[in-house]
């Protein structure tokens, strides 16, 4: 008699096939959240670095770094804040092969240099590329700085706005410093400078509007853009604050939802947590964060 040849049946493959996928199934979202979880702590990590750097920045000149120095004349634009605190976090090399000088002359035009990825400027959970295309390809940045901790230098002002940690009576520990901005829902940022022709958001933050509003796109009349967005999960972002501290702070948080003067240059002076959290000077009670 010929020898039978042991064997799965078809039944007993199917089960195994099923079990198979029952398993992927629970596998996978246990995968995403690890690396999730590992991109919000590296995302959180950055953060401290930047704050760090303002810190630096601060204590060798006894002041926060301007937003950038405005000269509407330059032809590609002007050199900002993420440039000037280089040194301060150990990036002088990068800051000498820039070599800005006294701040006030134009910005390099696009080259490898100024496309060089700074991880230190990126979040992981970004699915766009290292590069703004939104600022004629400039190296990109998700971490714009809070309008309420940096001003532009403006020679048409006439004076010269100087903004230290004696200006935040709020609390050093209660006052955004940074807030993440990605270029999926946002329009993301750079760290060399303001552009030429680009919008402004492309330097700071504000929180005006809810955190995750998305940019509107086109003319975008309320100033979407301005506000900070992220794509960590769950809904939520990241934010350095003045103490340099960093905390995630829910999407679901109180905050104003249908302020129209951010355009402007008007801050919103509603008594929301989140919109107090932004202000560095209201002297409003702050609840818990969610």
């Amino acid at each position: 008699m010929p020898t039978r040849r042991a064997g799965f049946t078809l039944i007993e493959l199917l089960v195994v096939i099923a079990i198979i996928a029952v398993l992927i199934a629970l596998l996978v979202p246990a995968v995403q959240r690890v690396r999730e979880a590992a991109a919000r702590t590296q995302c959180q990590n950055n953060l401290k670095q930047l704050a760090t750097g303002m810190h630096g920045y601060h204590d060798a000149h006894k002041k926060f770094p301007y937003s950038y120095y405005l000269n509407l004349t330059h032809v590609n634009g002007d050199w900002g804040w993420g440039t000037a605190i280089l040194p301060h976090m150990e990036q002088g090399n990068m800051y000498n092969l820039l070599d800005p000088g006294d701040f006030k002359g134009d910005l390099p035009p696009v080259s490898a240099l100024t496309q060089t990825t700074m991880s230190v400027f990126i979040c992981p959970t970004d699915p766009t590329g290292p590069l703004n295309t939104k600022a004629k390809n400039y190296a990109k940045s998700n971490y714009p700085v809070s309008a309420q901790i940096v001003a532009p230098f403006n020679p048409a002002l006439g004076a010269d706005v100087v903004i230290n940690f004696t200006h935040i009576t709020d609390g050093s520990s209660n006052t955004f410093m940074f807030g993440e901005r990605d270029m999926y829902k946002g329009v993301g940022a750079i760290w060399i400078g303001r552009l030429n022709g680009i919008t402004d958001a492309m330097v700071y933050g504000r929180a005006d509007l809810p955190l995750n509003t998305p940019f509107a796109g086109g003319a975008d009349p309320n100033c979407t853009r301005h506000a900070w967005t992220s794509m960590h999960s769950p809904g939520g972002g990241n934010f350095a604050f003045c103490d340099a501290s960093v905390r995630f702070i829910k999407e679901s948080i109180e905050s104003d939802v249908g302020y129209t003067n951010s355009c402007p240059g008007i801050v919103n002076t509603a008594n929301f947590l989140y919109q107090n959290l932004y202000r560095r000077n209201d002297g409003n009670v702050l609840t818990d964060f969610p």
